[in-house]
């Protein structure tokens, strides 16, 4: 069935922050997969003059009720059917909360509803988890920086273990204290006694997970990833930011740039929001004092936060007839969002799965010489599931443009740096070898490189051991000797065909592997 032939459901859904308002306008397939129709943001610093004291003042009143007014024309032009509407830090910690909400319903005739703390928290980590692979093996902080306060997460397993939100946001930070500009050091330092004193008793909490990852989503982490991407020149994944990774030292430079440039300086740095100009100074002392504080040194960024979090419940209620704050996710996720893209261009799933099952086996029975763990194999099979998706736009060359559908899916649950190898593997499973004048194989790091080349090799064979889309081999076995590897394939019926063509593929992978190969059937 194409895409345009299926029921759509329009959902907008609106996160009321506490310095900005977010829309997102989706529409939903009954397959639950979504396409992206309308993202728009209204600041509107609801917590401006009145965030100390618990209110929200007449002037920010106003703003906030004109913004909702204005988003609400953009859902009326997009015909929504739904619209959530949620309301964090700044509403429901101010005496007039509710006075907001009724006044939003009055004038705009939209339901919002007030979370706590940890209902945010937990929807942060629905988004993320939908946006991001969360190491199942490690526990990981999921940090989010709003205006009025900061919600963590601690997950392993794909399970909450930890959820906190406390009054430490960025713009409750800014308008507790006075800021020079450029910032002192003696602010710098009245900030981060403010922060120990905030987080006293969650840091011992944290301490106890020993925690190697933080994953930050929302305005301050968007900011910051998208500076230190452009002062590592990786314009690649300046296109596609969801999942970049930097480790603290990157974060450093940037970190001391930022202290040490009056305002008009920050605002013309690469990659500088201009609406956070004044609040990433204390965004990243925020994100410093974490890093310090709990030795952490590894960094990625998830695009999807609460609104996504919100939107990906409501999927989960339409399956499951529920409304789940927290659910549960694992690789399944990454699965389904790849035969998702599969599908969409019409690939030929038998051919793929039976591709990537002759690729997984030889991965496995290569593994002394590889040394590779859970993540290149499962890159392996995603690739191997893909691999002739190119032919939707041509079968001409459709190596290529099969890398050129995986690099741009920006596929839920990947990094950019793995979209990255998946899409090198996918676009070396045939013809070419990758060589440095290919642009998007000379960005890889360079233990990447050798990764794709060694995929890519068993990749070839694997696919051309079903070259004929029967699936007549069963299964096949692996001896390694000296400088020979010898495969012997398994099967009910002659498969001369796809033996052959898998011998005259071998090269790639007798270049990468030093060996020669040798493929014949059980006799």
């Amino acid at each position: 069935m194409l895409l345009n032939q299926i029921t759509m459901e329009t959902v907008a859904v609106i996160d009321l922050g506490t310095n900005t308002f977010h829309l997102l306008i989706v529409e939903l397939n009954e397959r639950n997969e979504f396409i992206v129709k309308e993202k728009f943001r209204e600041p509107v610093k609801l917590g401006d003059g009145g965030i100390q004291s618990g209110e929200i003042i007449p002037e920010a009143f106003e703003r906030g009720l004109k913004a909702l007014k204005n988003l609400k024309k953009l859902i009326d032009t997009r015909r929504a059917e739904r619209i959530f509407a949620f309301a964090t830090s700044a509403i429901r910690s101010a005496s007039n909360g509710q006075a907001f909400i009724k006044a939003a319903k009055d004038t705009t005739g939209i339901d919002i509803r007030i979370i706590n703390g940890n209902e945010e928290a937990a929807l942060i980590f629905q988004g993320v988890k939908n946006a991001v692979f969360l190491p199942p093996e490690q526990n990981t902080l999921l940090v989010d920086i709003g205006g009025g306060s900061v919600e963590f997460t601690v997950t392993a397993e794909n399970q909450i273990r930890l959820l906190r939100s406390l009054n430490m946001g960025a713009a409750r930070l800014w308008n507790a204290l006075t800021f020079s500009d450029p910032v002192t050091k003696e602010e710098i330092n009245a900030c981060r006694e403010i922060l120990k004193i905030e987080t006293q008793h969650l840091l011992s909490e944290l301490k106890d997970f020993n925690i190697p990852l933080l994953v930050g989503s929302s305005g301050t982490f968007d900011t910051l990833a998208t500076m230190i991407a452009y002062q590592n020149k990786d314009i690649h994944s300046l296109e596609h930011i969801n999942g970049y990774r930097f480790d603290k030292e990157q974060f450093d430079i940037i970190f001391k740039k930022l202290i040490s440039l009056k305002k008009t300086e920050r605002s013309v740095l690469p990659g500088m929001d201009s609406t956070r100009v004044d609040l990433i100074v204390v965004g990243a002392i925020t994100v410093d004092f974490l890093l310090t504080e709990l030795g952490i040194q590894q960094l990625m960024l998830s695009s999807y936060a609460l609104k996504e979090g919100i939107l990906y419940n409501y999927i989960e209620a339409r399956k499951a007839g529920t409304w789940n704050v927290t659910g549960s996710g694992d690789r399944y996720m990454r699965e389904r969002a790849v035969r998702n893209l599969g599908n969409r261009f019409q690939y030929d799933e038998a051919h793929g799965d039976q591709t990537a099952k002759l690729a997984l086996s030889i991965f496995d029975q290569l593994e002394t010489l590889l040394g590779y763990g859970e993540d290149e194999r499962e890159w392996l099979r995603y690739a191997a599931m893909l691999h002739d998706i190119g032919h939707f736009l041509n079968r001409s060359g459709h190596h290529k443009h099969g890398q050129y559908l995986v690099l741009n899916s920006a596929m839920p649950g990947f990094s950019t740096d793995e979209l990255l190898i998946i899409s090198n593997v996918v676009r070396y499973h045939r013809k070419s070898y990758p060589t440095r004048d290919h642009l998007h194989f000379a960005v890889l790091h360079p233990n990447h490189k050798m990764l794709v080349r060694q995929l890519a090799g068993i990749l070839r064979i694997a696919d051309n051991l079903d070259r004929g889309h029967r699936h007549l081999i069963n299964s096949l076995s692996i001896e390694v000797s000296g400088n020979q590897v010898q495969i012997v394939v398994q099967g009910d019926e002659q498969v001369d065909i796809e033996v052959q063509s898998a011998m005259s593929m071998r090269d790639l992978f007798e270049q990468v592997f030093e060996r020669r190969l040798i493929i014949h059937q059980d006799a």
